[in-house]
């Protein structure tokens, strides 16, 4: 018996998608980047939350490894993507997002590291090259600006060609950042509890700015159709729809209650 028609993408599985993709993105920046760097020089993690690290053994290595975290991943879930081409259309949502969260950090981050002397990026050009001249600051936020756009772009496109009807490629992508957005801040609420000042804030903001305020193009895309050209003149593949589904809804609640109990709250010495 066929499965039956589904109007539009569940909401409540989107979300849980989009909720699984930032952990993923954040664990591969804050534990596996700079954790993985740090225990890999022989060093103690002094602190790891989904917005701060820190190690109690410098390295100049340990700054743009958080940085190569978030690329590997989000390459890793891009090929991932063009390799399998996969036709559940749950599993091709995850990895568009893994890439999108991921690339938006990255590109956003490196043009705030170079134009405001801070951050990740700007630290790794201090250790390596001394302090990065004008020139060098303006070509890598121009970088970080090119990765942005072209992350836009493509998570445009593939909004566009997943589901044609706008209206309903622009909510799946709204759900998405507001699930994503809202989690990462959520998740870092244990740790400005038990803790005050700059420290508590700064947590805070961060959790909310890596995610949902470098993201924040996925609330108005995509913008038009995509182009969709088949010289062999064969139909178009029918649209698939996110449909409820359990097990990715109790998988998505339990990685989430997980990230929250460790990078969310804290963890080191």
């Amino acid at each position: 018996m066929p499965p039956p028609f589904i109007a539009r993408n569940d909401t409540l599985t989107v979300a849980a998608i989009a909720l699984a993709a930032m952990c993923l993105v954040t664990f591969a920046h804050e534990a596996v980047g700079h954790g993985g760097v740090c225990l890999g020089i022989g060093g103690r993690i002094v602190e790891l939350t989904s917005a701060i690290f820190h190690c109690d053994r410098p390295s100049p290595w340990i700054a743009p490894a958080g940085p190569a975290g978030n690329l590997g991943v989000g390459t890793l879930a891009l090929l991932l993507a063009r390799w399998l081409r996969p036709r559940r259309p749950d599993f091709g949502l995850f990895l568009l997002l893994v890439t999108s969260f991921s690339y938006f950090w990255e590109g956003g981050y490196a043009m705030h590291a170079m134009l405001l002397r801070d951050g990740d990026l700007y630290f790794a050009g201090q250790d390596f090259f001394g302090e990065p001249s004008l020139a060098w600051r303006l070509a890598a936020a121009a970088s970080g600006a090119a990765l942005f756009v072209a992350t836009a772009i493509g998570t445009s496109r593939f909004l566009a060609a997943r589901w044609p009807d706008l209206r309903e490629a622009r909510r799946v992508g709204r759900i998405a950042w507001f699930a994503a957005s809202l989690g990462a801040v959520l998740a870092a609420v244990p740790f400005a509890m038990e803790h005050s000042g700059a420290e508590a804030w700064g947590d805070l903001r961060d959790a909310g700015l890596e995610i949902g305020g470098a993201a924040l193009p996925l609330l108005w895309m995509p913008r038009r159709a995509a182009a969709v050209v088949d010289p062999s003149g064969a139909a178009a593949p029918p649209v698939r729809f996110v449909a409820r589904n359990r097990p990715t809804l109790i998988v998505a609640l339990l990685v989430y209650i997980v990230f929250v109990a460790t990078l969310g709250r804290g963890i080191g010495s």
